[in-house]
């Protein structure tokens, strides 16, 4: 679920926090990191959580309207309750599982949320067509219709989920296109077992977060050493910080992450810039690393490995 630059961000955020607080220890700054990667995936579980409180909503409305004698299938409610995929999700253990095991109860505290998702659903024009609809995946396409456009669109949850973890904000668009990804090629008859993602704290990105802030931190100075020089008509002390980070953590990549092309290590440093630096730094940080590339590449310090060495 999580890309390398999702992490890249996650470590800069982490290296960022250890600039700022000279008094915190590399071991509580790979805490930090490692907890915002937990915190990555309770978003997800949250968000899939959402599926399971809908349901359960319906089915109370299905039940209130039947003792209003109201016929079953004029009933709104039963066609989010009769909906395969929609009941599976709400069903599933690994959701429930997770969300008991990490005490997520988001929805039982708030679940005006959960009322907001319902009324936006049955309003949508793809809600009301439903029941005609005849193509052979419309309940699939109902329940990321659902997703999409009542839930990874809210602007009220984009807010709650920033007030709630300031590390949710960045995750979200993550997690958003990771669920509906999963959503779209779901099949509930041939579920996949690693259909969802299980947080590993020995997986290849967690550690290539650990290690590149431990590298960042612990080489501070040499990697400070080598940018010297290397930004004409810049002074170290006009550099933003967050350009900074972003510049001694390309190096890093350069000299010890031999898997890694060094045009991807540049190209993914000139877009974290756009999102997170000032509106000229990707600019800044292409040359900047451009040069620094080129010197390394000319005095045979770059040792990369596999395909797409530069």
């Amino acid at each position: 679920m999580l890309t390398r630059r999702h992490i890249r961000i996650k470590a800069m955020q982490s290296i960022y926090s250890i600039s700022h607080n000279g008094n915190q220890s590399l071991d509580n700054q790979l805490n930090f990191f490692t907890d915002s990667v937990q915190k990555c995936f309770d978003l997800y579980y949250l968000l899939m959580s959402v599926f399971n409180k809908v349901f359960n909503l319906a089915i109370e409305k299905t039940v209130l309207e039947k003792k209003l004698n109201h016929k079953l299938n004029d009933s709104i409610g039963h066609l989010i309750t009769n909906n395969p995929y929609f009941e599976f999700l709400s069903g599933n253990k690994i959701i429930s599982n997770y969300i008991e095991i990490r005490k997520i109860n988001n929805w039982n505290l708030d679940n005006k949320y959960i009322n907001q998702f319902y009324m936006d659903l049955i309003e949508k024009e793809f809600f009301k067509n439903y029941p005609n609809n005849l193509k052979n995946d419309k309940d699939r396409s109902f329940c990321v219709n659902f997703f999409k456009e009542c839930v990874a669109c809210s602007d009220k949850l984009y807010e709650y989920l920033e007030d709630k973890q300031i590390t949710w904000i960045d995750d979200f668009p993550v997690v958003n296109t990771h669920i509906l990804k999963q959503l779209k090629s779901l099949d509930i008859d041939k579920i996949k077992k690693n259909f969802f993602p299980i947080h590993n704290l020995k997986s290849d990105e967690v550690l290539f977060g650990i290690d590149i802030i431990s590298k960042v931190i612990s080489d501070r100075e040499s990697l400070e050493d080598e940018i010297k020089g290397k930004t004409p008509n810049w002074e170290s002390d006009r550099i933003t910080d967050i350009d900074f980070i972003l510049i001694k953590m390309a190096i890093s990549e350069f000299l010890y992450f031999k898997e890694i092309p060094v045009r991807v290590t540049i190209n993914e440093y000139i877009e974290i810039a756009k999102d997170y630096s000032t509106p000229k730094s990707n600019i800044f940080i292409n040359g900047v690393l451009d040069n620094i590339s080129k010197d390394f590449h000319d005095k045979g310090r770059l040792n990369k490995t596999g395909r797409g060495l530069l």
